[in-house]
């Protein structure tokens, strides 16, 4: 059996004192010897591992306490993962330009002293499913809004703002969860065009409420997780205060290296490429832990394009993944990159269950 730690939110000014889980690991964890006893600190992949908690872990949740699931929904590129990120306050879910850079249902948690409300980060809607991946990915949108007690909709006001929601929207008859649309990017069209799709929304996809703003710039995203809040049952805390995220953090550790290869690389190699952590050490200090990543790609002429000539981008690639690890990890890392290929893994059920896409903590 294998623990899984939760990712702790920390100051997003220093970062220095991430409580809880995911940063129990950087705590020595040397014997101590005490007469003819060992104190031994169990790492969080032990069957008898348990992590500390905090005082605020364990307070008593008040009478009013509210909890419950969101799920975030919306076309490839209209910025979920900006507002996911914007509303738990720290970086969970990879940020492009490139669209459906999401594939995995991530989870972010915001948590409140009367409040936890735990946000599921969706794939991108598409409505032609050319792979076996694209169609898990989509499977993954309709359990989050099934599993959900209220929808936010993110829609790209300057990108064909009333095809958003083609492939999921609430018609007269609809009896799910109510639906608040933040239109992003509002700043870029006419007021007139702002009041015409709010009133387009709230008709024709039975919105409770359209709230006009900027995921990236936070504007409105108050407001708008305030709605959120209000649209949750009363129920107790799921998941320790401070906890971010239910993910371990070598599945974030993969999304860094896989964020970088959107950054560096051109055409379909980010689409083509998966991400494999095949080792994940700790050490004691001051050794650096140990991580080697695989690259999954499509096909043999791809692998050469991510090594690059003599190396050099393959190179960049580790480089820049192994600061934003560290940084994330908030401990040094040495981080080994091999790339090999596997024909077809997209199609593949197989390939797509080892790498987690049938696993329902994912999707």
């Amino acid at each position: 059996m294998t623990r899984t730690a939760c990712l702790r939110k920390g100051s997003s000014q220093s970062r220095q004192k991430k409580q809880g889980l995911a940063t129990q690991q950087k705590q020595q964890r040397r014997p101590t010897k005490q007469k003819n006893s060992y104190n031994l600190e169990l790492q969080e992949t032990d069957p008898m591992y348990l992590p500390y908690l905090t005082d605020e872990d364990l307070a008593e949740d008040p009478p009013d306490h509210k909890s419950g699931y969101v799920a975030v929904i919306g076309k490839p590129n209209a910025g979920k993962s900006t507002l996911i990120n914007a509303i738990v306050g720290q970086k969970l879910s990879i940020v492009s330009f490139k669209p459906q850079t999401t594939r995995h249902r991530i989870m972010g948690i915001a948590s409140d002293k009367k409040y936890q409300m735990i946000l599921f980060d969706t794939p991108g809607i598409i409505d032609k499913k050319r792979t076996k991946l694209e169609e898990r990915m989509m499977s993954a949108v309709v359990d989050s809004i099934q599993s959900s007690e209220a929808i936010i909709a993110v829609v790209d006001a300057i990108d064909r703002p009333k095809e958003a929601l083609a492939m999921f929207q609430p018609g007269p008859d609809w009896s799910g969860p109510p639906m608040a649309v933040l239109l992003n990017k509002a700043d870029l069209i006419s007021e007139e065009a702002v009041d015409e799709l709010a009133s387009w929304y709230k008709e024709n996809c039975r919105a409770d409420k359209v709230f006009v703003g900027s995921a990236k710039m936070k504007t409105n995203v108050a407001d708008l997780k305030e709605w959120a809040v209000s649209k949750l049952p009363l129920g107790p805390t799921l998941y320790p205060k401070g906890t971010a995220s239910d993910q371990p953090e070598k599945f974030f550790v993969s999304e860094i290296i896989r964020e970088k290869i959107f950054f560096l690389y051109d055409q379909e190699i980010p689409y083509c490429s998966q991400i494999h952590i095949a080792e994940f050490k700790e050490r004691r200090r001051p050794a650096k832990d140990y991580i080697h990543a695989q690259i999954l790609v499509e096909r043999e002429s791809q692998v050469p394009i991510i090594i690059g000539t003599d190396g050099i981008a393959i190179k960049k690639l580790g480089q820049l993944a192994r600061k934003d690890i560290e940084d994330f990890l908030e401990r040094p890392v040495f981080l080994e990159l091999s790339v090999q290929c596997s024909e077809k893994w997209r199609d593949s059920k197989d390939m797509l269950r080892k790498y987690g896409y049938f696993d329902p903590a994912y999707v």
